[in-house]
């Protein structure tokens, strides 16, 4: 004689799976409401140092001027790395130069910058920057341990965490200027939105868990 054994399955309800559905919506759109927000954090603290990144665009050079003067700081250094274009035509090989006469031009004052540069690398940009950087404050602020640093937009968490891993040892708050060239509040309506918030979304969850340097 052969015993059948009953096998139960277990399915959700119509409701069960509407309330999973409406959760799903609910946590994407909190995502979407929140991403650039994360991205983009400001979190200064106390010095007299003024970190700003190279590459940022003109209208973020004139707000980091006006940051500068605004805070009363004593020495501001702008970072970057080899242009991929231009240079050829242009008398400057780095976004720092770039900067640099950037806010030269605006009117700061050339006694209270510096320029940091880095050499052309394929991997972590920012991270060997920021070991360029490092070198730098060593040999020219050694009994200064801390800096605030601006970047602009969804870039500026991967930056400021990328800046911390190079200098372990140094005090860095953050300062974001804002993007002008979407709207921050619903980025994800358009194409350089959408392109920038994803790529610095995917950049940042890379360098945190998988870069170990």
């Amino acid at each position: 004689m052969q015993w059948r054994v009953k096998k139960e399955c277990h399915h959700l309800t119509w409701k069960a799976k509407g309330i999973v559905l409406v959760f799903l919506a609910l946590s994407f759109w909190l995502l979407l409401l929140n991403a650039y927000g994360f991205l983009s954090p400001q979190k200064p603290v106390e010095s007299r140092i003024l970190v700003i990144e190279g590459w940022i665009n003109d209208y973020a050079l004139e707000e980091s001027l006006r940051i500068f003067r605004k805070g009363h700081y004593d020495h501001m250094i702008i970072t970057g790395g080899p242009l991929n274009a231009g240079y050829l035509i242009m008398n400057y090989m780095s976004t720092a130069e770039i900067a640099h006469k950037t806010l030269l031009h605006l009117g700061a004052n050339p006694d209270s910058m510096s320029m940091v540069s880095r050499d052309l690398v394929w991997r972590e940009r920012t991270y060997q920057t920021g070991l360029e950087l490092k070198k730098f404050m060593e040999a020219n602020f050694p009994k200064v341990h801390s800096f605030n640093m601006i970047s602009l937009g969804a870039h500026s968490r991967r930056s400021w965490m990328l800046f911390r891993k190079a200098m372990p040892n140094y005090d860095i708050g953050i300062i974001t200027i804002e993007e002008k060239l979407y709207d921050t509040s619903a980025w994800w309506k358009s194409s350089k939105g959408f392109r920038t918030v994803f790529t610095e979304g995917v950049g940042f969850l890379y360098s945190k868990f998988f870069f170990f340097p």
